[in-house]
């Protein structure tokens, strides 16, 4: 019995194979039919591409078959007959692409495993033709090439090197005339000051198109002159909370690093205080001196910090009034016909709300070392914070309705029980919600991280060139 029931359970599946095989059998045959209504008419390519179809919605369909060689050896011979047309003219451009769409017809044929003959006076033509199209072609893109027509001249290398990958230096020369508009372009970013930009095309021609003359040196180059090494002072606090400032250097210094700019150099600042003094000492004497020579760094990040704060909330807790559902199953004494009634038992819970803050205000600023100018400055004011909104019962929270109750012994006009799906809904939530909050400690983590994080990301967009 369990090996009949076993087997019945693949009918349904059967029975759906074969709805599907007839389907296609049909398909197949009306398709055939109108591959048959084109091919009287005459119209042979379009009949090909109805028995086409056909045939790959049921290959056993021998009709289609037949009816798809037939009218695509006609349709590969009209396509021929253009190829010797077009040789006949003198047209080398249009015999090479007319054979090769013909050649791309034959085997989409082919394809579904049905074989044509290419006539052999097209290939004849073709194979003639071929060569001086592309002798002429190469040639054209040549001269394209010594009057810097670069973009025309590695539109024909290319389709060159598509007809024939192998053509004499093609490969060559399709990379000059890709890579001599891009070197020119650093070469000229490079001369006009253009450091960072220069950088940039020179990598997208040496990681896209490979090594070019010079291109590597010049890159190497423009990454020099565009660099921009800074140090990092101490940061001061005027925010009245002691050490709150003494994490932001290092935390700004490692997220500089991290963002990953090639133009970008923290330096060593163990020598920052002599520095200083001798930048003051410089300034106050007029010296003419290089004062940003006394260290590596072209500009100084300073900051200060000047307002950090914590505030940790008060949980505030609020009774509310809720309904406990009962379902009450009965059983009439006599009849013994069962009956189900719901009642609803008046009760409370409670809400809880809280929230903790942080509070924090930095300015920053880059300077030059060199000049004293102002390259970059800003104020990061930040709010982190953290809330948790939760309910708690003593009980079975499954069964509590949402709702409202004047008196808790009787029952008043003013009673509401909403046992609506979505009101239960989100009171359930409620009951599910978190109830850790971020401690001020973490909260002050975070405002720390964050800040950090502001001043870093402004420091690594800064572009002198924009």
């Amino acid at each position: 019995m369990q090996n009949y029931s076993v087997k019945l359970s693949f009918f349904p599946v059967i029975l759906l194979l074969i709805l599907l095989a007839a389907g296609q059998g049909c398909a197949s045959k009306r398709l055939s039919k109108q591959g048959q209504k084109l091919e009287n008419a005459g119209m042979y390519e379009m009949a090909a591409e109805n028995y086409l179809r056909s045939f790959n919605a049921n290959r056993k369909n021998i009709e289609a078959a037949t009816g798809l060689r037939r009218n695509a050896q006609r349709t590969l011979d009209v396509k021929a007959n253009s190829v010797n047309q077009a040789y006949l003219s003198g047209n080398d451009r249009e015999t090479v692409y007319t054979y090769l769409g013909a050649m791309a017809y034959n085997q989409r044929i082919k394809a579904v495993g049905i074989e044509l003959s290419m006539p052999a006076q097209a290939t004849s033509y073709y194979e003639e033709a071929k060569p001086r199209f592309l002798d002429s072609s190469f040639e054209e893109a040549r001269l394209l090439l010594d009057e810097e027509n670069f973009r025309q001249a590695e539109s024909i290398f290319m389709e060159i090197k598509k007809i024939d990958p192998s053509y004499q230096d093609v490969s060559q020369y399709m990379r000059i005339s890709q890579s001599e508009p891009l070197y020119r372009q650093g070469v000229e970013e490079l001369r006009t000051g253009l450091s960072r930009k220069a950088y940039d095309t020179f990598s997208n021609l040496l990681n896209n198109l490979g090594p070019y003359k010079d291109a590597k040196e010049l890159r190497d180059d423009a990454l020099e002159n565009g660099l921009l090494s800074i140090a990092i002072s101490d940061f001061g606090n005027s925010s009245g909370n002691n050490n709150a400032h003494t994490t932001f250097k290092s935390l700004i210094a490692a997220d500089i690093i991290k963002q990953g700019n090639p133009f970008i150099r923290i330096v060593d600042d163990r020598n920052m205080d002599a520095f200083l003094r001798e930048q003051e000492m410089a300034s106050r004497l007029g010296s003419e001196m290089k004062i940003g020579r006394l260290m590596a760094a072209k500009a100084l990040l300073t900051g200060n910090l000047q307002t950090f704060t914590t505030q940790e909330g008060r949980l505030q807790r609020t009774e509310r009034k809720a309904y406990l559902r009962e379902v009450i199953n009965t059983e009439h004494p006599v009849t013994k016909e069962k009956s189900t009634s719901t009642a609803y038992h008046k009760v409370t819970y409670f809400e809880y709300h809280k929230e903790n803050k942080a509070t924090g205000s930095f300015q920053y600023q880059l300077s030059s070392t060199e000049t004293g100018a102002v390259l970059l400055s800003g104020i990061i004011n930040l709010s982190p914070s953290d809330k948790v909104h939760y309910a708690v019962f003593e009980g079975n929270t499954e069964n509590l309705v949402p709702g409202h109750w004047e008196f808790s012994n009787k029952t008043s006009p003013k009673d509401i029980i909403q046992d609506e799906a979505v009101h239960v809904k989100n009171l359930q939530t409620m009951f599910n919600a978190r109830k850790e909050i971020k401690s001020p400690a973490a909260l002050r983590t975070d405002l720390t991280n964050e800040i950090a994080s502001a001043v870093s990301r402004a420091v690594n967009a800064y572009n002198p060139e924009l």
